[in-house]
């Protein structure tokens, strides 16, 4: 008699699970993309979605763990109704305070089409509120670990493309692209230990990214900003979040821009680094310090070029430190 290891068995289990073919989404509407998920497995799995048109009436929720929604690439187009009024992706729980944690969701290889020019509210079912907490973003994380979003495009969303939130840990955004967005390009809050590689924002309405509200120990790479209608970063109480090959362009206000909330001199962004930054042809200034609560900024091998306010503005001196920055 043979007998097998736990080892053993759960290799032949993991191979099992490895060649389970994908749900492929039946009808091109986002309510067949959601009962394709509700359909899954108890322990999740797959859902492909092949190239077309699909048509959101209200959100796709993804609210369970292991569960990967992947399309074809920029041909699968998942575009929000005329008057719906809906984020488009939720990953994880869509009441107002997340109660469960999600894990191991993935978006990837898809588009996404806000359709904001015939939408007329900024959050679901009525004015931002209490009563209406869901911002109906591209795509909304909410309390969610180990989550991924990899090439995905976002564009036209009545809020922000890509906003994570509500305690999020460990996510990876990789090769994310987002324009013309009503707010900011990608937002970030109550979000740490995440990677964010492979990012272009163009053309949003507000910042590229925003980010707050705790929001520390996060890394980026490999970073495109242009026109935004705002600032390029807007950083407030945000700590010790790495950025390395930024380059931010043509931002209406100012390139980067560090804050305390309010007058909580506790919740400043401090302690951010930025190696391999350019600061072009910003309205105001490349950098701004703008609360003496914003210490121990540091810029690596910077360019500072031609921004109309001049490179740095600190609210008092040595709140940015610089290793090889120019300004010109």
């Amino acid at each position: 008699m043979i007998r097998y290891s736990w080892l053993a068995l759960a290799c032949v289990i993991g191979a099992f699970v490895g060649t389970t073919q994908a749900a492929i989404v039946k009808g091109k509407h986002c309510a067949a993309i959601q009962k394709t998920i509700n359909q899954l497995p108890a322990v999740g799995g797959e859902v492909r979605i092949p190239d077309g048109i699909y048509l959101c009436h209200k959100p796709i929720v993804i609210d369970r763990d292991n569960v990967s929604l992947r399309g074809e690439g920029a041909g699968t187009v998942l575009r929000l109704a005329d008057g719906a009024n809906a984020p488009v992706i939720v990953m994880g729980q869509s009441i107002a305070i997340p109660d469960t944690r999600r894990r191991n969701i993935v978006i990837s290889d898809l588009l996404i089409d806000g359709n904001r020019q015939n939408q007329t509210s900024e959050c679901m079912g009525g004015p931002c509120s209490e009563a209406f907490p869901l911002r109906n973003n591209g795509i909304s994380i909410r309390h969610c670990f180990d989550c991924r979003v990899e090439r995905v495009t976002v564009h036209s969303a009545s809020s922000g493309g890509l906003v994570t939130e509500l305690t999020s840990r460990r996510l990876t955004i990789r090769d994310y692209t987002s324009y013309n967005n009503e707010f900011d390009g990608l937002a970030g809050y109550e979000t740490e230990e995440s990677l964010f590689s492979g990012i272009h924002l163009y053309d949003n309405e507000a910042a590229g990214f925003s980010f707050d509200i705790q929001f520390n120990n996060n890394v980026f790479n490999d970073v495109l900003i242009t026109n935004s209608g705002s600032v390029g970063i807007f950083m407030r109480d945000s700590f010790d979040n790495l950025f390395s090959n930024v380059q931010i362009l043509n931002s209406k206000q100012h390139g980067i821009f560090l804050a305390q909330v309010d007058d909580d001199a506790s919740k400043p962004a401090a302690g951010n680094s930025f190696t391999g930054l350019v600061v072009a042809r910003a309205g105001g200034y490349g950098v701004v310090a703008n609360d003496a609560s914003c210490t121990n900024t540091l810029l690596t091998g910077a360019q500072l070029i031609d921004n109309n306010a001049g490179c740095i503005y600190e609210a008092t001196p040595a709140l940015v430190a610089n290793l090889g920055t120019i300004c010109r």
